[in-house]
Parts: C-alpha cells; sequence; structure tokens
C-alpha cells in the first residue's frame, strides 16, 4: 500500500513585492513566498499522524511551496524533489475578466481556458502523469506532495462525483465523503492510500481549521 499525502498552504506574503525588471504575472506568483502565518502553519504540518512516516517529498516550483514542504524536509531529513508538473493551473490571459470567472466557467467546462492558458482537463491530464509516476517510482512508501488546490480539484475529479453548492461552485464527493467543499481554506490535507496504481481511499484530513 501506497499513501501520498497532499498538501497545500495558501497563507501567502500580502505586501507588495517589486521588481526592478518586468516580470510575467505567472512567474511572479511562483515566487510569491509565504506570509509569516504560512511558515507557523507550514511548521504545523508535522503534527499530522502519519505524515513523520513520510519517505518522499514532492513540490511543486512554487516558492511558497517549497517553503512548506522544508519543515518536513528539515524534520525527516528527506530530500525535496521539484517538479514543475505540480505547479497550479496557468491561467493565461484575463483580459477584462476576473479569475472567479474563470474559475466558475472551467468548473462547469474542464475545456475552457484562456488564452495561453491550460483548462482544467490538460491539467488533470499533468496531475495524473507526475503521480502515476510517483507512484511507479516509491511503491509501498508514505509520500507527502506539496502542490496546489486548483491543480488537486482537476486531479480529484478523476476518481470523485462531481456536484454544485448551494453558489454554484462544484464539490467533489469520493465514496459519499465530502473531499472538496467549494470553499476556500488557507490550507488544507489530504491522504490518498493506493494498492499498486489503483486508488482505494480518499480522505480530507484538515476540516477543523
Amino acid at each position: 500500500m501506497t499513501t501520498v499525502y497532499f498538501l497545500t498552504n495558501n497563507y501567502l506574503f500580502k505586501n507588495e513585492i517589486r521588481y526592478l525588471k518586468e516580470i510575467p504575472k505567472e512567474k511572479q506568483k511562483e515566487l510569491l513566498p509565504l506570509s509569516f502565518k504560512g511558515e507557523k502553519t507550514a511548521s504545523e504540518f508535522l503534527k499530522i499522524e502519519g505524515i513523520k512516516k513520510t519517505k518522499v517529498i514532492y513540490a511543486s516550483n512554487h516558492v511558497a511551496m517549497i517553503n512548506t514542504a522544508k519543515y518536513l524536509s528539515e524534520e525527516l531529513n528527506v530530500p525535496i524533489w521539484i517538479d514543475e508538473k505540480l505547479k497550479e493551473r496557468k491561467i493565461g490571459i484575463l483580459g477584462s475578466n476576473s479569475e472567479h470567472f474563470l474559475k466558475e466557467m472551467q468548473e462547469h467546462d474542464f475545456d475552457y481556458k484562456f488564452h495561453n492558458g491550460e483548462s482544467l482537463q490538460s491539467t488533470q491530464n499533468r496531475m495524473k502523469e507526475i503521480l502515476k509516476d510517483i507512484l511507479f517510482r516509491h511503491p509501498d512508501k508514505t509520500i507527502a506532495v506539496f502542490t496546489h488546490d486548483i491543480a488537486l480539484v482537476a486531479l480529484f475529479a478523476t476518481w470523485c462525483e462531481k456536484g454544485y453548492n448551494l453558489d454554484n461552485q462544484m464539490i467533489l464527493n469520493f465514496k459519499e465523503e465530502v473531499i472538496i467543499d467549494g470553499v476556500f481554506h488557507p490550507f488544507r490535507i489530504f491522504k490518498l492510500e493506493f494498492d499498486d496504481m489503483k486508488l482505494v481511499n480518499m480522505t480530507w484530513l484538515s476540516k477543523n481549521e
């Protein structure tokens, strides 16, 4: 049995950051660090039951996710594997639209995307590819993966029943248990268990934040 913990941390630095040279907005998101509360939250991930059994750590190339993973890495003396396939869904060119509009459209149409952006379907394909590789490389291990909310929503839709809440936000259920509730959460922890490559159980651990 292989156990994979997926962790997200949205306590990001909110103060203005200025660059001497122009940097694309997508790149700026990758460079955004954690806030003080984000660092504190990252250190508290160590309290999760079972997390200290981790033998392998992966993180996206976003600075905030590397900063979140470093606490577990240092505690267990386990290296962090960085893979940009674990990055957040690429927004593309917003124009006069908002990210909220994009999210709503994509949750109802997984093929919808903005110019130079990613659809949820392409994001799902990317996340499935990296997860398959992780499971192949590390069978019967406990693995921690530090990634992003929308990327996980796309991935989890592979196995979950999809619906919508009263605010028309997408919700996902696995075996009648709520996994994604359509509400923003500052951090989330999910535990997935695989028998070989087959998912047998999925649990949302961080409900009392």
